[in-house]
């Protein structure tokens, strides 16, 4: 853009950078000029692929269910594609929003964050035996208050631990306030929505963000080993005690865990069903559309086992090439955060990054059988309308901190 190698850019060249068109008749500049420019095209696109990819799936993986029950085989994926298409929307807008000025509403985020969980009493609606989602008035969908509050409690932390500073973040004073606000929001979460597989990554999430704040991680080791000794304790308390889990639905799953073989009908029922899928699905699968576990054997194949689906039609290299682009997704994230300044931009982009990381990672695990069975969608994949508005925005905020980097290269 420079008209000599390390020549300083001109004002037009700046303009460009900041999304300012001004008057340059001379050089019209087109859209795809201006996004290349302004934004990470490699993340848009392959967020965008994603998006696609994830349609594909679902409608794949429900169209049997959604003619059974709705006399419609593209039910589910109509409505998918309508929340996606919000979630673009909300995408587009939070890439422009004024970052710097949001810090100063660090409290209002904490506020929303809360109050959207305790929603579910007035409006709440019971599905699958929880009762996790509210009524939106008006407009007549439903919304599940944790993904709201993943995304408030990233704003919120951002904006906290830029406020407090090194000093205060590294103390005992500051690890109090960021981890004690994210444990009691996580558990108002399962405590009134029952719903421990959120408050677990909205956890995870603050834990992340606080500690690449933090200097001194001496703190973080400690917590992260008494959670797995705590774990690990429950696991083999459930393995040496047969009659441990009766009378508790976590338990029960963790004991089906450890014995699939003992609960083949009813706890370990979906983890076996996905294992099958993947089984069947051999390196190369079985062809799109082929699977035969999705045909009223495997239980909600297009939400939380959608990964066990893919691995059925597509075979193990299919699933290998999804999990690359998430690993490459991930890691444009990184390296907008790495070429970030601002302390508070830097944090709202580790803590998406820690979202999706967590989400994928334990979705993976759960239909692999490689820890129990809880319910975590994959992002940009899994039916859902909440999480890929809310993940959108989140992808939003990420092109937002971009934009501001490239803009401080251009003046720089």
């Amino acid at each position: 853009m420079s008209n000599s190698k390390g020549a300083k850019p001109n004002r037009k060249d700046h303009d460009i950078l900041r999304g300012n068109f001004g008057n340059y008749n001379d050089h019209p500049i087109s859209l795809g000029r201006f996004l290349e420019t302004s934004v990470d095209m490699n993340l848009l696109l392959i967020v965008l692929f994603l998006i696609g990819f994830g349609l594909l799936m679902v409608y794949s993986a429900s169209s049997y269910v959604a003619m059974r029950d709705w006399g419609s085989s593209a039910y589910f994926c109509k409505k998918q594609v309508t929340s996606d298409l919000l979630g673009l929307i909300a995408m587009v807008l939070a890439t422009f929003i004024p970052l710097k000025k949001l810090e100063g509403f660090r409290f209002w985020f904490l506020g929303i964050a809360i109050a959207v969980i305790f929603l579910v009493y007035p409006f709440g609606i019971e599905s699958h035996g929880a009762r996790r989602w509210i009524q939106v008035p008006v407009i007549g969908g439903s919304l599940q208050p944790a993904e709201v509050t993943k995304l408030f409690m990233i704003l919120y932390l951002a904006a906290m631990i830029n406020t407090m500073g090194n000093s205060v973040i590294t103390s005992w004073l500051g690890f109090a306030i960021c981890v004690g606000s994210s444990a009691f929001v996580s558990a108002l979460i399962y405590g009134i929505t029952d719903n421990l597989s959120s408050a677990l990554i909205v956890f995870l999430i603050s834990y992340v963000m606080c500690f690449v704040a933090s200097a001194d991680y001496k703190k973080y080791i400690l917590l992260a080993l008494c959670g797995l000794g705590v774990a690990g304790a429950v696991v083999a308390y459930v393995a040496s005690n047969d009659s441990a889990s009766e009378g508790s639905f976590r338990l029960t799953r963790v004991s089906a865990w450890i014995h699939p073989e003992n609960s083949t009908e009813t706890s370990a029922h979906q983890m076996l069903q996905g294992l099958y899928a993947i089984g069947n699905g051999g390196w190369f699968g079985k062809g799109l559309g082929q699977s035969a576990q999705k045909i009223s054997v495997l239980p909600e194949p297009h939400n939380d086992m959608i990964f066990a689906v893919i691995c059925e039609e597509l075979g193990i290299v299919g699933a290998i090439a999804l999990m690359i682009m998430f690993a490459l997704m991930i890691y444009r994230m990184f390296l907008i955060a790495r070429n970030t300044r601002d302390r508070f931009s830097f944090l709202i982009v580790c803590g998406v990054m820690a979202h999706f990381a967590i989400q994928i990672i334990l979705n993976i695990a759960v239909v692999t059988g490689s820890i129990p069975n809880t319910g975590v969608s994959l992002p940009f994949i899994s039916y859902g309308g909440s999480s890929a508005l809310f993940l959108l925005t989140e992808v939003g905020l990420v092109l937002n901190v971009d934009r501001k980097n490239r803009a401080e290269r251009g003046n720089s």
